[in-house]
């Protein structure tokens, strides 16, 4: 009996630890406006928005990496969890527009998960992704 009340103990323990760990850190809940796309150590301006909903976001934003008339583009969209510290990004949708890219100037797919450090000061939001390029994103007002 006691090994029984043990085992359920331990199993309740291990649900709430879990679903604890899977919740979003609330303070990145809300509209995010593009500003800076850092690649390389070089900054570059960028447009358009993140917006973070409790269990989903969408991140749409366009920046300029190349000569020429069309811009470059991210398109993501799917869950997403936090810990205070790091974001993971399921990536539902995965698009890239690269016009200057011999190679790949359009990937669109399910993107593999995406882990990110992140840093909010007050209402400026960046990401830090293992590459060490940076997305640097205001928060607009509701």
């Amino acid at each position: 009996m006691t090994r029984v009340l043990l085992t359920l103990v331990l199993t309740i323990l291990t649900l709430h630890w879990d679903a604890r760990e899977a919740r979003a850190d609330e303070r990145l809940v809300g509209v995010w406006k593009a500003v800076t796309y850092v690649i390389d150590g070089k900054p570059l301006p960028m447009d358009g928005l993140f917006i973070l909903t409790p269990k989903y976001y969408s991140a749409n934003v366009r920046f300029k990496l190349s000569p020429g008339t069309n811009d470059d583009s991210n398109g993501n969209t799917g869950p997403w969890v936090a810990d205070g510290k790091r974001v993971v990004f399921t990536q539902w949708v995965q698009i890239h527009v690269r016009p200057g890219s011999a190679s790949e100037p359009i990937l669109s797919r399910k993107g593999p998960d995406e882990a990110a450090e992140y840093q909010i000061d007050g209402k400026r939001l960046t990401l830090t992704f293992p590459s060490k390029n940076r997305y640097v994103l205001e928060r607009l007002q509701d």
